[in-house]
């Protein structure tokens, strides 16, 4: 488990080479906003924000891709976290 060092309440849970992203504030807390990783396919709204197919596979997601913020996001990338767990 990482929190996100933007301090936007963002919480990010890794399970092999897949994420879920998941909001950890008071409004919107465990409410899902995302998932990336290469047991599924990028879908309609990971193509529009990464380009590509709704249908090419995922990209794995590594623990380093988490801290280091090089997660791909729509105009960019996500924030780094730090593992809390």
């Amino acid at each position: 488990m990482y929190h996100s060092t933007a301090g936007s309440g963002i919480l990010i849970f890794r399970k092999g080479d897949d994420i879920v992203v998941v909001r950890a504030d008071r409004t919107g807390a465990g409410n899902v906003i995302t998932a990336y990783g290469a047991s599924g396919v990028t879908g309609p709204s990971g193509a529009t924000a990464l380009g590509g197919l709704p249908t090419d596979p995922g990209a794995a997601i590594t623990h380093a891709d988490i801290v280091e913020g090089k997660i791909p996001a729509k105009g960019g990338y996500m924030p780094p976290a730090e593992q809390v767990r």
